[in-house]
């Protein structure tokens, strides 16, 4: 998967699927994109963070692919059944003030397994979405 820095513009695929333009116009920035070898903020995530993020990753979700993204952690594993690592396909977007959040799918899987702490602005967009469409 690609690596971007929380925070950064989105540049990874192009819009073409968002043929009604939903997201035309709106500045996207990245969360999320984590790659091993690479540093990330970590800390206890604040109460149904991830479980929201469970949820988006169904009703929020957008650019899926034909590939599959693996855990770069939890995919060093050398045994157990190949199922039980996690993998996503597509991305989820969360709408902020005046902009939108891009994150993996597996964002929440980061959140529970690895500990990862998104930045406040995307934590905030997320808790405060009330309505998951």
């Amino acid at each position: 998967m690609t690596y971007y820095r929380d925070l950064t513009p989105y540049t990874y695929g192009s819009d073409d699927w968002d043929l009604a333009g939903r997201w035309q116009g709106i500045p996207l920035l990245t969360v999320g994109w984590l790659s091993r070898g690479r540093r990330y903020a970590k800390g206890a995530p604040p109460a149904g963070l991830a479980e929201a993020l469970k949820r988006m990753a169904r009703t929020h979700r957008a650019a899926q692919t034909r590939g599959r993204h693996v855990c770069p952690w939890c995919s060093l594993r050398l045994f157990g059944p190949r199922g039980d690592i996690p993998w996503g396909s597509a991305e989820i977007r969360v709408m902020g003030d005046d902009l939108a959040y891009v994150a993996p799918e597996l964002v929440a899987h980061y959140v529970e397994a690895h500990r990862y702490l998104p930045p406040a602005d995307f934590v905030n967009a997320v808790l405060s979405s009330g309505t998951f469409s």
